[in-house]
């Protein structure tokens, strides 16, 4: 399956992490990590959404849900003054992220109401925003990522609008995908302009073959 998060030995960001360096790191990462990882780069939710999650929400019948559907409340700014502006979402399930479903959840029985992602400290609780964020950095610097930048549960989500719009060249598509309201946010996300700019630079500087290697004429004097 496919990961395309660097060919390189250190990578700046997810989206250059090359899966051959982040898959053995998430073998040996505990189920509950790696279906942590695995889920946001394959659903684009945002690290409250994804520990919010209940069992039943993605397991039912003893096989993955094919559409995971959070309602207006579970969302951010789905409650309060500006909730009407929110729609719920539908978010389809790929193969991927049934995979790890089958694999994390389907060697044991579950109960409907549990914790996705549960807590070491048991009584059904979940675990808390800042310990995922702590899990997702501690695999991302695992599979090489440069231990100066920040890493957390927007590096996944990051990651997932990019791959869609690889896939696209849509950026409406890749808004969609990911429930952003304004198209802005999904453009800051991929930095369109900065990559344009930087194709820019370097094509100015080619040289163009036909006058490779030629001196510039005399002038008559």
């Amino acid at each position: 399956m496919e990961l395309h998060l660097c060919g390189m030995n250190r990578c700046d960001c997810p989206s250059e992490l090359d899966e051959v360096r982040l898959e053995p790191v998430l073998a040996a990462a505990v189920p509950r990590d790696r279906l942590l990882v695995v889920l946001g780069l394959e659903t684009g939710l945002r690290i409250s959404e994804l520990v919010g999650l209940k069992v039943g929400e993605v397991w039912q019948a003893d096989s993955p849900v094919r559409v995971l559907r959070l309602t207006r409340a579970r969302l951010k700014g789905g409650a309060g003054l500006r909730a009407r502006a929110v729609s719920g979402r539908q978010i389809p399930l790929n193969a991927r992220a049934g995979a790890i479903l089958r694999e994390v959840l389907g060697e044991s029985s579950h109960l409907p109401r549990e914790a996705l992602f549960p807590s070491r400290q048991g009584a059904g609780r979940a675990i808390t925003r800042q310990q995922a964020l702590r899990v997702i950095k501690k695999i991302f610097l695992l599979a090489g990522c440069d231990p100066s930048r920040v890493w957390g549960g927007h590096s996944l989500r990051r990651r997932f609008v990019r791959r869609v719009f690889d896939r696209t060249r849509d950026i409406n598509v890749a808004r969609a995908a990911v429930g952003h309201r304004w198209i802005a946010t999904t453009q800051a996300y991929l930095d369109l302009a900065g990559e344009a700019a930087e194709a820019a630079i370097l094509a100015i500087g080619e040289v163009p073959p036909a006058v490779a290697g030629e001196s510039c004429p005399r002038r008559a004097g």
